[in-house]
Formats: C-alpha cells, structure tokens, sequence
C-alpha cells in the first residue's frame, strides 16, 4: 500500500526554505508514531530535517545529483525508482513524505493521504499541490486542541 502523508496549515503551506514552518510536537509524534513500521519515500531536503531519525528507520531519499549520498538511507533518483526499491521491503507499507514535487507525482498513485491540517498561518514558500480530485472519501477525522493550535488529522481514500 502507499500513502502520502503531510502537514499543511490553513493555505496548504507545508514548506519553508526546505523545513517545516512551524515546530508542533503532536504534529512530529503523530508522524513518527503512524510511519514507524514502513519504509519512507523523500527528497532531499525532507531528509537533511529527518536524518536523525532515519538510523532507525527503513529511508529511502531521493536526489537527481549522482554525487549526492545519504548516510541513513538508500538513494533513488526519481519515484519510480524508489517506488520499485520499497517493493523490496516486503509487507511494508510505502510512505510518501514530501517535498512538493514528489507529492504532486505520488497523488494518482497513493492509495490513502493521511493529512494533518493545521488551523493556523504561517509564512513560507512550499504549498501541497491540489489532492481533492484524487481523494474524495474521508475515512477518519479526529480533532486535537494543543496548547498553540488545533490539529485535525485526516485519512482519505480513493
């Protein structure tokens, strides 16, 4: 199975300068807590923020630039190509976990989007790309009030 998974505030933001806008640990727990057993699919920029966490995990990161390595995961130069690597990983499940243009790409291919939408505003310059012609059926919605925002986190399907 291969889900999409992001944070995006009230303006679909999700991104600035290659990190996440906004430091909410609910948001980082939950994200940690649901892809914990897969195998995650991200860009390069996604992984210089996650790299910490990568040692225990099953990465693969994706970078056009041949010369580039990443410590703590497999390397892939496009999403097919890491697409075709999780397939090696048997029983897990794919998690596509940003940046934009391997969301855009991932969307027609993704079966669920787990979406944390955040009831806030932030500046930035990365916006998740349009997913409602893709997802239409909500699956679940739960509702979280932190001290600093409300959370509502949602899974969609096909």
């Amino acid at each position: 199975m291969i889900n999409i998974i992001v944070a995006c505030d009230q303006n679909k933001l999700i991104g600035k300068n290659g990190k996440l806008p906004w430091d909410i640990k609910e948001d980082w727990d939950y994200f940690l807590k649901t892809t914990q057993k897969g195998i995650l699919i991200m860009g390069r920029h996604c992984y210089d923020e996650f790299e910490d966490h990568a040692k225990n995990r099953d990465v693969i990161a994706l970078s056009r630039n041949s010369d580039h390595t990443f410590p703590y995961a497999h390397k892939a130069s496009n999403l097919a190509e890491s697409l075709k690597m999780a397939g090696d990983f048997s029983g897990k499940t794919i998690w596509i976990c940003g940046g934009r243009g391997i969301y855009e790409e991932a969307l027609p291919l993704a079966d669920r989007m787990y979406l944390t939408e955040i009831n806030a505003e932030y500046s930035g310059n990365i916006y998740f790309p349009a997913w409602e012609k893709h997802f239409r059926k909500e699956v679940f919605s739960e509702s979280l009030q932190t001290d600093s925002v409300e959370l509502t986190f949602r899974i969609l399907s096909k």
